[in-house]
């Protein structure tokens, strides 16, 4: 942490600011770091990059990925595709909807549709 290389500064404060939160050693290191005014707000975009990502989240809170398989916990009526989905369905190789935390894309039926998170759960593969 007392590196002269500001990159290795930026990535010592990011780990003691997320020990920080549960561990006191480490948020009495963070109080006796300085780093240069341009060095900090390096790291604290770096922090606020990665705390604004979008997370998509499975019903029961479990992160999903593109390409994860997630099996349905409701009927869902698909508008425009004339079907219903049925609870239990399973669906494969899912694509994330980047702007939108609560939708994935998948395949159900030979269509592609778009599913709100908060209606399936991820399956162990």
């Amino acid at each position: 942490m007392w590196s002269e290389v500001p990159a290795v500064q930026v990535l010592a404060w990011r780990v003691l600011d997320q020990l920080g939160q549960s561990e006191g050693w480490a948020q009495e290191l963070l109080e006796t770091l300085f780093l240069e005014d341009e060095v900090q707000t390096w790291a604290e975009a770096v922090q606020q990059a990665a705390d604004s990502e979008v997370k998509h989240l499975d019903a029961h809170g479990a992160a999903l990925l593109a390409g994860d398989t997630v099996t349905l916990i409701k009927d869902l009526d698909v508008k425009g595709g004339g079907f219903t989905a049925k609870r239990g369905t399973v669906v494969k190789g899912i694509a994330l909807v980047e702007s939108n935390a609560e939708h994935i894309e998948g395949r159900v039926s030979g269509q592609r549709i778009v599913i709100l998170t908060k209606f399936v759960k991820k399956s162990g593969q």
